[in-house]
């Protein structure tokens, strides 16, 4: 006798793709034409009706193309006489926020963030390195002269100085992936250099750190200046890992990146600290 398992009629080996939606499809087109420049910020859209002829569709079809576009922020919708829908410029910053809130959701913590900053980073010097831009160079040098003299009486500005340090190699890396994905977690940096400063103030051995660090900077630029990436991209690790192990030390375990949150009432007064002079 035949069983029911048998007589089942057996699942396709290559089952066909499920097709997109219409409204997927239009959407796609659209955002095609947005990220190609073909529509730019600022453009409004044709009317529906004619977005409708267009593309052959009906008209909630339409609407929710366009409400796809708007959840991903790359038009906005107005309603009215003169409303319509137009091409949005994107807010990284917003971008960023969302990913920040999402690693929060997920538990991030410090160690976390320090393992993608050593994984991205020192490529993206060994990249500066290879491509030995002048200019490039110059603005990291001035940076570094920013840096110490706000670490002389600014230690707030001093602590974003230093984050910013790693976004400008990014930036002139030549590897806009790169510099986007370390952009995503600037903030979470950027506040991690603070709080770590604020929760040092007190410590006067800090002040040698802060020397050896725009030192570690400067080394790091006369390898970039010298062309020799490998050697580049290996300091700056050694540096990022030096540095990892010191400011996580600030911290009592593993915190997650919601400890950055916290942030003391007295901040701002602490923005301006006068470090006393160096001993002649």
């Amino acid at each position: 006798m035949t069983s029911p398992a048998t007589t089942r009629r057996a699942a396709p080996a290559n089952p066909a793709p499920k097709r997109p939606k219409a409204a997927e499809t239009v959407a796609a087109e659209l955002r095609r034409q947005i990220v190609t420049g073909r529509l730019k910020p600022g453009d409004k859209l044709h009317p529906e009706n004619v977005l409708q002829a267009e593309f052959a569709i009906s008209r909630p079809t339409m609407r929710e193309a366009l409400r796809l576009l708007e959840a991903e922020s790359l038009i906005t919708i107005s309603r009215g006489k003169h409303g319509g829908a137009r091409v949005s410029t994107i807010d990284f910053g917003a971008v960023a926020t969302q990913v920040g809130v999402f690693l929060q959701m997920e538990g991030t913590t410090l160690p976390d963030v320090w393992l993608a900053r050593t994984v991205l980073e020192p490529p993206a010097a060994g990249l500066v390195a290879a491509r030995r831009d002048p200019a490039v160079l110059s603005l990291l040098e001035a940076h570094i002269d920013e840096a110490r003299e706000a670490a002389k009486t600014d230690l707030i500005r001093y602590a974003d100085l230093s984050a910013d340090f790693s976004l400008l190699i990014t930036r002139h890396c030549g590897n806009k992936t790169i510099h986007v994905l370390v952009s995503l977690i600037y903030d979470i940096i950027r506040r991690q250099h603070e709080n770590v400063t604020e929760r040092t103030l007190t410590r006067p051995s800090v002040d040698r750190l802060r020397q050896d660090s725009i030192r570690s900077r400067e080394q790091a630029v006369a390898l970039m200046r010298s062309g020799t990436p490998a050697a580049a991209e290996t300091f700056w690790r050694e540096h990022l890992e030096h540095m990892r192990d010191l400011v996580l030390a600030a911290y009592k375990s593993p915190m997650t990146i919601d400890v950055l949150n916290e942030r003391p009432g007295r901040q701002r007064a602490l923005a301006k600290v006068r470090r006393k002079p160096d001993p002649v």
